[in-house]
């Protein structure tokens, strides 16, 4: 007979060995019995609350227990591989005289939430060095029972395994045989994640989250087509990238019919000769995927208020936007032009959720308005260190939902949402932008590394043009880009209009142990002035 979930959450220590058996062992150790119970399982909200009692008996003004059980499939077609990884992990939070402590395991057992309350409050105990503080956290309605699930076409996890790879591999003939010599580079994976929270507030919700990832481009034989060993032998299409979606993001994706478009690009750059460039200050053109991952190094991490106050000095950084109730309001950031918002309840994107990890429904805001900083992404804790600004203006003292953590086993941080640019009303493409620079650069594939304060920055990679008349005529090499982030967003000239707008995925680092929080950035191409250029290749 087998064991059923119910036995298995009460087996205790047995179930605790079980628990950290991979699930070919705990098969065999137990037949019938699951390695984890579905999110919505009944015996799921007792588990949590044993970990809220522990923790309040053991002196919590506030506690709140998160569960997570997370799963991964990724394949590589080529040669039909496949990687799988699951973790279950529980994580105790606790405030105890206006300081917070923390534990988590992998075990999703009544003895070991007990423990995890009880740890999670001796933590708090022994941070509480000095004199007590008040920690203010932002209201939020309470949901007693709530369930909430990414909204999915296809289920990525039910698809069969051969289907995917069919699918996958037709691609890898499709293109070799369309043009001989050249190949397709394509993988995809998906991921699943069922969370639970709960807090000695009354709120306990359920979610599962899904996301799905693909990457597609062409590679092409040297010797056949390339007749310039500084020319890219890959090239990569835009269609794909990772979002909260199903299996239907990748089947929806038009990547036959992108083939074609993928070889006129490369084409496009084999005529074109290449010049070494001229060290000085251009008018510059970048595509959309360039201006997400600068407004997510720059802005974006700018705009995280626990950066922004220094409390992630010794991890991820701090910000040039560090004085944010003198700076709200008044601190120009960019151009009047650029507005930016941020939103976790963006359908698709990458940082949505129904509720964060502080059981906060997340809500629409604008970071920058009109060029000016309007607002800080924040928690609940965070909403507190922002009351008099918001007081003074009207606003509601709530957290904009921006609490999260890749699973259990982490702390709960401030991790940003998905980010997007307000696009222009006009309806203005990458060509049209390009078309309007007289002489300058197109920059096409931008990556950006910044400094401590996400303040000064350079061009990690990239594809560097020069443009005259409005015409792509030389690849420059040795080029690269310096920049400081607010005089950049100041020199913005021109913004693609909203058929423009591409959505790319981006992470950032957080907190020690570093961890990476998953967020979509909405972008269109933009037009800067007087951006400076380097050689790369010239010694001092």
């Amino acid at each position: 007979m087998g064991v059923s979930r119910r036995d298995f959450l009460k087996a205790g220590t047995g179930a605790a060995v079980l628990a950290a058996t991979p699930r070919w062992l705990a098969v065999h150790a137990a037949p019938g019995a699951p390695l984890a119970p579905p999110i919505t399982d009944p015996d799921v909200k007792p588990l949590a609350l044993r970990a809220l009692d522990a923790a309040r008996s053991a002196g919590a003004a506030y506690a709140d227990v998160r569960l997570t059980h997370t799963y991964t499939r990724s394949f590589e077609p080529y040669h039909r591989t496949i990687e799988e990884a699951e973790e279950m992990a529980a994580g105790v939070r606790a405030l105890v005289n206006g300081y917070w402590g923390f534990a988590s395991g992998p075990y999703w057992t009544p003895d070991e939430m007990a423990r995890l309350g009880r740890e999670a409050v001796a933590h708090a105990k022994a941070n509480a060095l000095g004199a007590a503080r008040v920690v203010e956290l932002g209201k939020v309605p309470v949901v007693a029972d709530g369930h909430w699930e990414t909204p999915v076409e296809i289920d990525p996890f039910t698809v069969p395994v051969d289907e995917v790879f069919d699918y996958l591999r037709g691609l890898m003939i499709y293109t070799a045989a369309t043009y001989p010599g050249v190949s397709a580079q394509v993988a995809c994976d998906f991921y699943r994640q069922e969370k639970a929270f709960a807090s000695t507030e009354g709120t306990f919700v359920t979610q599962t989250l899904y996301r799905t990832g693909g990457g597609f481009g062409i590679s092409y034989d040297n010797e056949k087509y390339r007749t310039d060993d500084r020319l890219p032998t890959t090239i990569a299409s835009p269609l794909l990238g990772r979002a909260g979606r199903g299996w239907e993001y990748i089947r929806e994706a038009p990547l036959r019919e992108e083939v074609p478009i993928l070889m006129a690009r490369l084409e496009e750059d084999w005529r074109l000769p290449f010049k070494p460039i001229e060290a000085g200050r251009y008018d510059v053109v970048l595509d959309a995927h360039g201006v997400s991952m600068l407004l997510a190094s720059t802005i974006g991490a700018a705009t995280e208020l626990d950066r922004a106050l220094g409390y992630e000095a010794n991890a991820g950084g701090t910000s040039w936007l560090n004085r944010p109730l003198a700076m709200l309001g008044t601190e120009p950031v960019g151009a009047p032009l650029l507005t930016v918002t941020g939103d976790r309840s963006t359908p698709g994107a990458l940082a949505t959720v129904k509720w964060d990890d502080e059981g906060v429904e997340p809500e629409p805001f604008t970071l920058v308005k009109d060029g000016i900083l309007a607002d800080f992404q924040t928690t609940r804790e965070g909403a507190g260190w922002l009351a008099e600004y918001y007081t003074k203006h009207g606003k509601p003292v709530r957290s904009h939902g921006c609490a999260n953590a890749p699973s259990a086993l982490h702390a709960t941080m401030e991790h940003p949402p998905n980010l997007a640019i307000t696009p222009a009303r006009s309806d203005v493409g990458l060509d049209d932008l390009i078309a309007g620079l007289e002489k300058g650069i197109f920059i096409a594939g931008l990556t950006v590394d910044t400094d401590f304060q996400h303040l000064n920055g350079e061009s990690r990679s990239g594809r560097f043009y020069e443009v005259r008349n409005g015409k792509k005529v030389a690849h420059l090499t040795g080029a690269g880009m310096l920049f400081r982030a607010p005089g950049l967003w100041k020199s913005l000239t021109a913004l693609g209009g909203a058929k423009s707008l591409e959505w790319r995925s981006a992470t950032m680092p957080k907190g020690e142990p570093m961890r990476n929080g998953a967020f979509s950035v909405g972008a269109v191409p933009a037009r800067f002035k007087d951006v400076t250029i380097i050689d790369r290749t010239r010694k001092a």
